[in-house]
């Protein structure tokens, strides 16, 4: 972080602070109760100050937020849903750890998601309960086959800068998802669009693709098959219209300069690397009178428990999850404020299927898979999730996860049947495995990782070696397969669909961490994408995770559960099976 930055930040923490005891003033006893003892200059104070110069920089800063701040009080808007724009609170969201991106056809992970679906909005979109509504389309209709769709765009779909959403802008924005130069982490979503593959596999040209507009506000998407999740797919950040400003350029995907027009519910207004990414209200966005919340700024930190002391110290209004060593207190003295639900989500382990050691030892695979203590990881450190034995997540419409025969066998079964294994591929504990297993930098991962080598240590004798980076860096380095033996992977579901969780492992994708190769596997892959009948689609889909686990290129360890904290001011938050949360949905309590 750059001096500029750090600076930036700190003002911004001391004006949340004298906001706070601008509220003691106006009697928020509430507000009162939930900060008592946050020391205002504690920021300052932990960071060791010694310059002269910035501190008379804050005073300064300090100064200037306590003349402007002087006859403002913090009133929340009605609970009911009307918009008298008279506000100018601002809501804090907590993301313990930073976007990688805000380009809409980059964005990969979950941080990057949170912020980008609050400023895009595509075909289609979600309501506060994960169900699909109208988007920037104001209808649609679909052929007796189930494999064109007409999509006509609503007349005052506009873009924050005015100009008016076209069906080629959103033409524009498919090509790039898919088009191999822009290299998207998500473009295999859309591979159910005629062309698409082709197009990913660098068989054809990104115009090839199956989209086409009609004029200036129908667009045209034929698919290969039936699929109606495609719905959803259209909902989400890959299938974001692209603006002639943002050109099609995948270098023009700057953090700071991509996304300045968009045409979602907000627009971007700042981003201080390392701080925290700041969202307005767009003026411009076609049901602008409904977002009852002015201004939004996502607070990303170091980690979870950083998120939880800002939360309790009321620099957040919500956090993105909850330290689980301090869940059981939260949940004893702020139970009103925590919010869990299961989710579509699984937690799992990537084996090197390019290492030959792993590839080519079926027996160590399995027994590395048997000996994770799953039971007490999900019990103890997780606190009451599921124990993960498949890989789709339990609740997908219509689809039985299957699960590895061994799963309901007694513990001590298990242990007995894997260190058989373990020593069939050659090694004991006088001539252990090592293993490096590599993770993203969070508290709640290394405990779960520090368990998982135990697990194998304890039960197996393998020495383990942990390795973790920053988020951001740990992105890039889970493809550098000569980093690690064992990786820690999550996935939550895109859309509600079994093809969303195992078309991770097909040929092709771009987030087949473990570079996992299966013919069998591919084919029932395949064959799942053109059954037209859906009975005997699941049917395909469930023989093919059945061939997934008993191929062990990976090890399910638990499904995900939703955990986060909501001020009791904020309204309309809600957990969804899919885990998202818009920000034009939330509003201000009455106190």
């Amino acid at each position: 972080m750059n001096f500029t930055h750090f600076v930036d930040k700190l003002a911004f923490s001391l004006k949340k602070g004298y906001a706070q005891l601008m509220s003691k003033l106006n009697n928020c006893m509430q507000q009162v109760a939930e900060i008592a003892g946050f020391q205002l200059f504690g920021a300052a104070d932990k960071r060791g100050l010694e310059s002269k110069i910035l501190q008379r920089r804050i005073w300064i800063c300090l100064a200037a937020l306590a003349i402007l701040s002087g006859c403002h009080s913090h009133k929340r808007s009605d609970e009911a849903p009307t918009n008298s724009h008279s506000t100018t609170r601002t809501l804090e969201r907590g993301l313990p750890g930073e976007p990688r991106t805000l380009d809409p056809q980059l964005a990969d992970d979950n941080f990057s998601f949170e912020v980008v679906r609050d400023l895009y909005e595509g075909l289609t979109a979600e309501d506060q309960h994960g169900l699909i509504i109208p988007g920037a389309a104001s209808s649609w209709s679909v052929n007796a086959a189930g494999t064109v769709y007409i999509f006509t765009l609503r007349k005052n779909a506009r873009w924050s800068d005015g100009s008016l959403v076209t069906a080629s802008e959103f033409v524009n924005g498919l090509r790039r998802a898919v088009d191999p130069n822009t290299a998207s982490g998500s473009a295999q979503l859309l591979d159910v669009i005629k062309g698409a593959n082709s197009i990913i596999d660098g068989h054809a040209n990104a115009a090839t693709l199956a989209v086409t507009a009609l004029g200036n506000n129908v667009i045209r998407i034929e698919l290969n098959h039936p699929a109606s999740y495609i719905l959803q797919i259209l909902s989400q950040p890959i299938a974001a219209p692209l603006h002639k400003a943002n050109g099609n350029d995948a270098t023009r995907s700057s953090r700071n300069k991509f996304s300045r027009i968009s045409n979602g519910a907000f627009v971007l207004s700042k981003r201080v690397d390392g701080s925290y990414i700041e969202l307005e209200r767009n003026q411009q966005y076609w049901d602008v009178s409904h977002v009852l919340i002015e201004r939004v700024r996502y607070v990303t930190s170091a980690s979870e428990a950083t998120e939880l002391r800002e939360y309790m110290a009321g620099q957040l209004d919500m956090t993105y999850s909850i330290p689980l060593p301090d869940l059981r207190r939260l949940l004893k003295e702020y139970a009103s404020q925590v919010q869990m639900a299961p989710i579509l989500g699984t937690f799992y382990l990537a084996l090197n299927m390019a290492e030959p050691l792993i590839r080519d030892n079926a027996d160590l695979r399995q027994a590395l898979s048997m000996a994770v203590n799953r039971g007490l990881i999900a019990r103890e450190i997780m606190l009451g999730v599921a124990p993960a034995y498949s890989f789709v997540a339990p609740g997908i419409r219509a689809y039985v996860p299957q699960a590895y025969k061994w799963a309901t066998w007694p513990r001590n079964s298990r242990l007995s049947y894997a260190r058989k294994l373990y020593a069939r591929a050659g090694y004991t504990k006088n001539s252990p495995l090592h293993l490096r297993l590599y993770f993203n930098s969070d508290d709640t991962v290394r405990r779960v990782m520090i368990a998982i080598a135990e697990s194998w240590r304890e039960n197996l004798g393998i020495t383990t070696e942990l390795i973790s980076n920053e988020f951001r860096v740990f992105l890039v380095g889970r493809k550098d397969h000569s980093r690690w033996d064992v990786a820690r992977i999550g996935w939550t579901a895109d859309y509600d669909d079994p093809a969303s969780f195992l078309d991770v492992f097909a040929d092709g994708s771009s987030q087949n961490d473990p570079e996992y190769v299966s013919t069998e596997y591919n084919d029932l892959i395949r064959n799942a994408s053109i059954e037209t009948d859906n009975s005997t689609r699941i049917e395909l889909f469930e023989k093919a995770e059945a061939t997934l686990l008993n191929d062990y290129p990976i090890i399910p360890v638990y499904y995900y559960k939703a955990r986060r904290l909501v001020k009791p001011f904020v309204g309309g938050a809600t957990i969804t099976p899919l885990d998202r949360t818009y920000s034009k949905y939330l509003f201000w309590k009455n106190p």
